[in-house]
C-alpha cells in the first residue's frame, strides 16, 4: 500500500512539473528549509507532501525543457511589499491579506509573497529591482 501511494505521488508530480514547464520559460521557488518544515507543527502533512521530491523531479523537468530553473531566499517574502519592496512586519498566519499602507498596496498574501519571489528570480538572472516590479506589476496572474 505504501509503494501504490508513493507512486501515485511521483506520478502527479511528474504530471504538475511537466504542466507547469509546458507554459513557463522560468521557473522561480523559495529555497524552504525542509528539514526545519518537518520539524514544525504540520512536520508529518509537510513530510506526506513530498515537497522535496518535488523540487528535485521539478528541476530535472525544467532541465529537460529548457526552462531556466532558480531557488530563490526565502526569508520574510510574506513580510515585504512587492510593489515598494519596503518591510511590511510579521503577520499572523490568520492575515490572508497583504496589505502596506504606505503605497496603498493590496493583494492576497500568497500572491504578495509569489511576487516577492518572483522579483527576487528577475534580479537573479540580472534584471533590476526596477524592471522586476514593472514585470509584477503589469502582470495579472502568476
Amino acid at each position: 500500500m505504501h509503494e501504490y501511494v508513493a507512486n501515485c505521488r511521483k506520478d502527479w508530480h511528474r504530471k504538475l512539473s511537466h504542466q507547469i514547464c509546458d507554459d513557463a520559460g522560468m521557473v522561480f521557488v523559495e529555497d524552504l528549509n525542509l528539514v526545519g518544515l518537518s520539524r514544525a507543527m504540520l512536520g508529518k502533512h509537510c513530510l506526506g507532501a513530498g515537497f522535496g521530491q518535488f523540487f528535485n523531479i521539478f528541476e530535472q523537468t525544467c532541465f529537460k525543457h529548457g526552462v531556466y530553473f532558480q531557488k530563490v531566499d526565502a526569508k520574510k517574502t510574506s513580510q515585504i511589499c512587492p510593489n515598494c519592496l519596503n518591510e511590511t512586519g510579521k503577520k499572523k498566519l490568520s492575515e490572508r491579506v497583504h496589505s502596506y499602507h504606505n503605497c496603498g498596496y493590496t493583494r492576497d498574501r500568497d500572491i504578495a509573497a509569489a511576487q516577492v519571489v518572483l522579483i527576487r528570480g528577475l534580479a537573479a538572472v540580472g534584471h533590476t529591482a526596477c524592471d522586476a516590479c514593472l514585470q509584477v506589476n503589469s502582470s495579472e496572474s502568476l
